[in-house]
């Protein structure tokens, strides 16, 4: 029995990342031939109803200095995970660089490396400097799509054979239900437009959430009855989103509900006539994958591996370009039977990606880092991509 520590400290407040983590820990739950336990943050109980062993650990900004630290001189502290085999983390971080147990982590994107003028110096110093640290310490590298992985080789130096291109099935949304009193309470909760094209993500720059306004502003008067709806926190760009909606008198037409529970997000996305993401940069899309579970028809950005994993169950635009934006919009929205089409394509895309798939990747990756061996050519197994 091979003892496995997962490291989940991502919230909601993390966005895709927790989304992430979650499909992760859904899938180690069962994993054949493991005995697994979670280790996360001492107030945090999000991971508490897996079934799973949970401890607690100092991942304090603090305590992640300190380790940062002693990792720059080449000071090694106590093993955070002193009983465990093997350790695999959905998300970054210093705690890594202190055990003595082969790992691997996920690395989502390299974005910095891409657009640098949407963070700040410290900021792109730190991606840079936990990246590249982890890669170099990792047993292997996991990330999602072939487009993250040649970056991870070309920015890190990083042999191909060790980054593991494996994707994860989203969680299946809670709350799925198509129940007409249930759909009416969330619509009646959230004060949803009787028609709407949405967008849940959090207002970061390379979310687009600009362009889309504008694109919204080429059709809105052609489509009446159509509103926007934003989910998201009221921060980051958020202002400047809304300074933009009222200069292009849209105040009425753009929604914004604030955060939204899981347990209703299903019904958002089946409530609405089409989910659009505009996003500049995403390794993969969870708004995508949610769409399609909902059988919401969806449009997208034409950038990184979204056309892949959108497939023939959407349409695509440049999100650069305003009016690109607005024709698929315009596209979706006049034709009802377009629309059936591409939401029965979504889901047929959705119910190909199955947690068994996911879970015999996970456990060929840990059985590979477990027996210490760092090939010196690719396991087929290990880099597989959505298709």
């Amino acid at each position: 029995m091979r003892r496995l520590g997962l490291l989940v400290l991502a919230g909601p407040r993390n966005g895709g990342t927790y989304q992430y983590t979650l499909s992760m820990v859904e899938a180690m739950r069962a994993l054949p031939g493991c005995k697994v336990t979670l280790y996360t943050q001492p107030d945090n109980t999000l991971y508490d109803g897996f079934g799973l062993d949970v401890r607690r650990i100092d991942s304090s900004k603090p305590r992640w200095l300190v380790q940062v630290l002693g990792a720059a001189v080449g000071l090694r502290f106590a093993d955070p995970f002193p009983d465990e085999d093997v350790v695999i983390a959905p998300v970054l971080s210093p705690a890594l660089l202190h055990t003595r147990a082969p790992f691997a982590f996920t690395l989502h994107d390299m974005q910095e490396r891409h657009y640098p003028h949407y963070f700040a110096w410290w900021r792109r110093q730190w991606r840079g400097w936990i990246n590249s640290n982890l890669a170099r310490a990792a047993a292997a590298v996991i990330c999602e799509s072939s487009f993250v992985a040649e970056d991870i080789v070309r920015f890190l130096g990083i042999d191909r054979h060790r980054v593991c291109v494996i994707a994860a099935p989203p969680v299946p949304m809670s709350g799925e239900s198509d129940d007409p009193a249930r759909l009416a309470q969330v619509r009646a909760r959230y004060r949803l437009p009787a028609r709407y094209l949405f967008y849940p993500a959090q207002f970061w720059p390379h979310k687009n959430h600009a362009n889309l306004v504008e694109a919204f502003a080429m059709i809105a008067a052609r489509w009446p009855d159509v509103d926007l709806v934003f989910t998201g926190r009221a921060q980051d760009e958020y202002e400047r989103v809304f300074a933009r909606v009222d200069r292009l008198g849209l105040s009425g037409r753009v929604h914004h509900t604030g955060y939204v529970d899981q347990a209703d997000l299903f019904s958002l996305y089946r409530l609405a006539t089409a989910a659009v993401v505009p996003t500049l940069f995403e390794s993969v899309s969870i708004p995508v994958y949610e769409a399609q579970q909902a059988g919401t028809p969806v449009a997208a950005s034409d950038v990184l591996a979204i056309p892949e994993q959108v497939g023939d169950a959407g349409l695509l635009f440049d999100p650069n370009r305003p009016d690109s934006i607005a024709e698929s919009l315009q596209r979706l929205l006049g034709d009802d039977t377009m629309r059936e089409q591409l939401a029965a394509r979504g889901r047929a895309r959705f119910a190909a990606m199955t947690m068994d798939r996911y879970r015999e990747q996970l456990r060929d990756l840990v059985a590979r880092i477990g027996r210490g061996a760092e090939a010196s050519t690719p396991n087929p197994s290990m880099d597989v991509q959505t298709k």
